[in-house]
């Protein structure tokens, strides 16, 4: 990032971050909102390549924020009965902060790709980074050391906003400041062809504006919207992915699976 980007967004987050650390644990255990991202845990797990029995799967995380999706994604990871060893990255300390309170592993504190480059190549099986790529200068930079730190027999995964949908809109409004933000699905689909990527899958993910109503400071939408899991819950989320299928252009985000070099 340029240097007055990298101070803006360290800025924005780490007083944004200790703000929401009450409303942050609540997301944690509110049951719409765990299903929300074990489901999108599961689409980032299934990028995972095969490994012999008992190898343990060596998984990082670029942009790990408040540590929701890491939380998911260990949890998944332990249901299929996989033995993951787990590094986070966030350029805002506070945001580590909150994220090791709710996540078994190393992280570290930095600029992503700063760090990403500094990662020894095949060092990971499996790299992810959701809301991270259209806040970069260089995104094919980035996806290049990515695909290079997985090596050729890993996968990297990447989760962006599809902007045709109303909920991104609001951050066009409130996030004006950040140079690089929202600027478009062609602006990413350039980065993957620069950076000379093989596309394996990409994925519609989220109909339904889960995190603008849970993902507040607010804790009256999380309460009424509280439910158990069970029939009920079940029943939003197949809502969610019937939605996301039948009107995809309208879907909260894009899942995109690159295969390592």
């Amino acid at each position: 990032m340029i240097p007055d980007q990298v101070e803006l967004q360290r800025a924005v987050y780490d007083e944004h971050y200790p703000k929401m650390a009450a409303a942050v644990r609540e997301q944690l255990a509110h049951p719409l909102m765990r299903s929300f991202y074990d489901r999108l845990a599961a689409l980032i797990l299934d990028a995972l390549p095969p490994a012999p029995d008992g190898q343990r799967r060596r998984l990082f995380e670029a942009g790990c924020g408040e540590g929701l999706v890491a939380s998911a994604v260990l949890r998944v990871a332990a249901s299929r009965g996989l033995d993951v060893s787990y590094t986070g990255t966030d350029l805002s300390a506070a945001g580590i902060g909150l994220a090791g309170e709710a996540v078994e592993g190393q992280f570290l504190l930095g600029d992503a790709l700063e760090v990403v480059s500094g990662l020894a190549p095949g060092s990971h099986d499996l790299l992810w980074a959701k809301n991270l790529l259209h806040h970069l200068p260089d995104p094919a930079e980035f996806l290049r050391q990515a695909m290079r730190a997985v090596g050729p027999g890993g996968r990297v995964v990447i989760v962006e906003p599809r902007m045709w949908c109303p909920v991104h809109w609001i951050h066009l409004v409130f996030f004006r400041r950040e140079r690089f933000l929202w600027s478009g699905y062609r602006r990413n689909a350039r980065a993957f062809a620069d950076a000379g990527c093989r596309i394996l899958d990409t994925t519609e993910f989220g109909w339904l504006p889960y995190e603008i109503f849970l993902a507040t400071r607010f804790s009256a939408p999380r309460r009424a919207l509280s439910m158990p899991p069970g029939p009920r819950l079940d029943r939003v989320s197949a809502l969610d992915d019937r939605l996301t299928a039948r009107l995809p252009d309208f879907a909260l985000y894009m899942v995109t699976v690159v295969a390592g070099v």
